[in-house]
């Protein structure tokens, strides 16, 4: 399975198969078409050109004796590939026999093809087929299988022995530092994903301690300035755990940047005036996340109105404050007006996008929750999924205008095809009109409604109030069969009103939808502090606290391009253009509440 391994015998026959091949003036007889044809695929395999190989060994497999054998490591090189479709294909195609002539390879192939799709419990029921095998290669791919299988179907405590297990079978200290660095994302994963880590009864104290380690892992990825503390605790409660020098001391290496604040911080932010209520919600999640930090630590933190006075004014006046890093101005206007004022004096984090006419210095960082990025999100989510083409719904006005483009713009850069769109009035209560338009719905008396069958979604861009007047109606019209998204705008965490858009696919921040603990402590914290203002506004709260975040990231230049940051607004990147990018979560409203996936 060579997208996630090397067997040993994989080298071995490659090696053997070209000395063979090779051996222009041995004695030995050269290799017969079909041997060539093999050290062929091998040769692809190993040079990672995967659906190459796939189809060489697809060609091998008209031999009848050795049909399965080839169909299955077909089937294993499309996986490696990342063509699903073709490695189902390709299995689909092995015999019953294979179960007992070649039932290793079977079960392994299978499993792996399940856990690329994500099915772990179809993975776990292929490899409870077999016995566990005791040859050190077949015995590593099984046991790391069964723990990504076991991870994906919520058995945590189980994947975490699977891996244990494994170590048994890896010989050196490289392979054994990789397994437990797979072993420590995927706790992480499981712990950000709300899964419960209470080890079983009688567990030992290796398993128990990976597994409280999940929430360590989830702090030092989300709320560092509180790790150190987090970090401690674990350690003393496992201070002979295999993951404390191998996992922990890379990542608390990583703490040092993450938490390395400059002595004095700005804030500019529209404090009194229109933009009061927007201002002061993103202050309080930035001061929230300044109060996670350790007293002795904090940085001088000066706030400045920039509804009092002129932004220029308050930018000059926090340099002459001494300020050696500056967050905000908030509106696009403000950051406009201070962006040419930038260029060789100290780091700014503007709290929203310049436009892309306008030139930004290289110390002038963006970051900003603007609904066209996850229009542009739910778009490539679609086009993923194999759904490429669908309607969409948005209201008139400026905002349905930004939100419609871009998510019309990404669909078609990625391949598919918006077949029709309809605009509405915000305000309206009966969307039935626009409905029947946009998804050609025909009623006949007595018979029942039909829509077009070529549209594959419906996109939805709507306030929570829209939402829910719009997805009822689209049921009720008898177009509930087609699946619905939208952007995080639809949502709100209300219990009461969210039974009207059950069904509904959006994608929305860690603040909103996770359920990890550590995000729920922050979540609770800020809410608690702040009950009368949270209120429609926290994921303003959670922008305020994530650009505390990252002003030691962008001040020491150690932002992590390859994992990012994960932040309670998404996992964070920095792009070419100094701009913050943000992935999101996604969930699925079920039975009124969101279901994370």
């Amino acid at each position: 399975m060579a997208a996630i391994r090397r067997r040993p015998w994989f080298v071995a026959a490659l090696a053997s198969i070209l000395l063979g091949a090779t051996a222009a003036c041995s004695l030995v007889q050269a290799p017969a078409p079909a041997a060539q044809s093999e050290a062929r695929a091998l040769r692809l395999a190993h040079e990672n050109k995967h659906a190459d190989a796939a189809r060489a060994y697809q060609e091998l497999a008209v031999d009848p004796g050795n049909h399965d054998y080839f169909q299955l490591q077909s089937a294993d090189q499309w996986v490696a590939a990342g063509n699903l479709a073709e490695a189902q294909r390709a299995l689909s195609q092995v015999s019953a026999d294979a179960r007992k002539n070649l039932p290793i390879l079977r079960a392994l192939v299978a499993a792996e093809l399940a856990v690329a799709e994500n099915d772990g419990a179809l993975a776990l029921r292929e490899l409870d087929q077999i016995t566990p095998p005791t040859q050190a290669d077949e015995a590593q791919n099984y046991w790391g299988l069964r723990g990504k299988s076991a991870f994906l179907a919520g058995r945590p405590a189980e994947g975490v022995r699977a891996y244990v297990e494994r170590e048994r079978w890896l010989s050196d200290p490289a392979s054994i530092r990789t397994s437990r660095l797979d072993l420590y994302a995927r706790v992480r994963a499981a712990a950000e994903r709300g899964v419960s880590l209470k080890p079983p009864p009688k567990a030992d104290a290796v398993v128990s301690g990976w597994l409280a380690l999940g929430p360590v892992a989830v702090e030092l990825a989300r709320n560092p300035m509180r790790a150190n503390a987090a970090l401690a605790a674990w350690r003393q409660r496992f201070p002979q755990h295999p993951g404390a020098d191998s996992v922990l001391a890379a990542e608390q290496t990583e703490l040092v940047p993450a938490t390395a604040f400059p002595d004095q911080i700005a804030l500019l932010l529209p404090l009194s005036g229109r933009a009061e209520p927007i201002g002061t919600a993103v202050r309080d999640g930035f001061i929230s996340a300044y109060l996670e930090q350790d007293a002795a630590s904090r940085p001088h933190l000066r706030i400045y109105d920039v509804a009092a006075e002129t932004v220029v004014s308050a930018y000059n006046r926090a340099i002459a404050d001494g300020a050696s890093f500056v967050v905000g101005p908030l509106t696009k206007e403000d950051v406009a007006a201070i962006a040419p004022l930038t260029a060789g004096r100290i780091a700014v984090l503007a709290l929203n996008f310049l436009s892309d006419s306008v030139p930004a210095a290289r110390n002038l960082y963006q970051f900003a929750l603007l609904p066209e990025d996850e229009a542009r999100i739910v778009a490539r989510r679609v086009v993923a999924e194999g759904k490429l083409q669908g309607v969409a719904m948005a209201p008139s006005g400026e905002w349905g205008d930004r939100v419609l483009g871009a998510f019309t713009d990404e669909l078609t850069r990625q391949g598919g095809t918006l077949l029709a769109s309809g605009r509405y009035e915000a305000q309206r209560a009966d969307f039935a009109d626009i409905i029947k338009q946009v998804l050609q719905i025909h009623a006949v008396k007595g018979e029942p409604s039909t829509h077009r069958a070529d549209a594959a979604f419906v996109f939805v861009a709507a306030s929570p109030g829209a939402a829910r007047q719009i997805l009822p109606q689209l049921k009720f019209q008898y177009a509930g069969d087609v699946p619905v998204y939208s952007t995080s705008d639809s949502f709100e965490p209300d219990a009461n009103a969210n039974n009207d858009i059950d069904g509904m696919l959006f994608p929305d921040m860690p603040w909103m939808i996770s359920s990890d603990a550590v995000t729920t402590q922050i979540r609770d914290a800020v809410r608690g502090a702040w009950p009368a203002r949270t209120a429609r506004r926290d994921r303003l709260f959670a922008f305020g606290f994530d650009a505390y975040r990252l002003v030691p990231m962008l001040r020491g230049k150690s932002f992590n391009d390859e994992g990012g940051i994960a932040g309670v607004t998404g996992r964070l990147r920095l792009d070419d253009h100094n701009r913050i990018r943000r992935e999101l979560e996604w969930a699925q409203i079920k039975n009124g509440a969101p279901l994370a996936f």
